[in-house]
């Protein structure tokens, strides 16, 4: 997300303002209080990747997800993928150099499929939303969404449509921040209007209780390091450099800045699912 501080238009209303934020005080205080429609979401992501191109997951590999993709290596190349959020298509076209033909990609934004078909990512695209698949149950061996579950708005609905297309004993792997810090890091850089952008973010224990409710047994894998995208938030260059050294496999889960989950789907949902903070 954007985190120089400069002269700007509020992506929605177009109010100008100082700051690091993407929505003006009225429209990050609006938004607080009722639930966008998919229309405005889309809208929102279609204007940042406009907007802020540089920074948009649409237009590069910035979040890697090196734990899931060791995850994935791990599998035959025949499974059938579906990647949520695909953006621009960067991971779909890393699944296909690693071997995997059966991939679909869906974005709820325009502009990222636009990109992804720009540059011939071989994958079948769709249009859609993460919290209506449109795709029959069982449908895939595996979903993926990098980035992705902290911008839905209705958490339970998209694990239950997860679970619904994806066959028993199949693999949900998930890349999100982890909430314990990404709230930290947005209140001191004045992203006060990310409640907007990342209205479900969880802790290890929340995500671990969330998916345990939709019949998912989870396991948090352990990155090797932070990636590009974190590291440019660091304010300066000695920083980065020590940062990108940091053995973040070795930090205990809650002090990780993102989670990689591999979640398994059981036979049937579990309602007593839960964990700690």
């Amino acid at each position: 997300m954007v985190v120089e501080r400069s002269s700007r238009n509020c992506v929605l209303c177009g109010t100008r303002f100082t700051g690091r934020r993407f929505l003006c005080r009225q429209c990050s205080e609006r938004f607080r209080r009722e639930r966008p429609s998919r229309e405005l979401r889309r809208r929102f992501y279609e204007a940042v990747d406009l907007l802020y191109p540089s920074w948009a997951n649409t237009f590069g590999a910035y979040n890697v997800p090196h734990a899931l993709l060791a995850a994935l290596d791990a599998m035959p190349r025949s499974v059938r993928i579906l990647e949520l959020g695909c953006g621009g298509g960067a991971l779909l076209r890393t699944l296909a150099e690693r071997g995997f033909e059966r991939l679909v990609g869906l974005d709820l934004a325009r502009t990222a499929l636009g990109e992804a078909s720009r540059r011939a990512t071989p994958a079948a695209l769709v249009l859609a939303d993460a919290e209506r698949l449109p795709f029959r149950s069982g449908s895939f061996d595996v979903v993926i969404a990098t980035d992705l579950i902290e911008h839905v708005d209705d958490l339970d609905a998209h694990l239950a449509e997860v679970a619904r297309v994806l066959r028993r004993g199949g693999w949900y792997l998930v890349k999100t921040p982890n909430r314990l810090l990404a709230e930290l890091y947005y209140r001191v850089a004045g992203l006060d209007d990310y409640p907007f952008w990342h209205p479900s973010m969880l802790s290890p224990g929340e995500l671990r209780a969330c998916f345990a409710r939709h019949g998912f047994t989870v396991r948090i894998l352990a990155q090797p390091a932070l990636t590009p995208a974190q590291l440019r938030k660091v304010p300066t260059p000695l920083l980065r450099s020590i940062a990108a050294r940091l053995p973040i496999a070795l930090l205990p889960v809650w002090l990780r800045p993102h989670l990689e989950a591999l979640a398994e789907l059981r036979a049937e949902p579990d309602s007593s699912g839960s964990g700690d903070g």
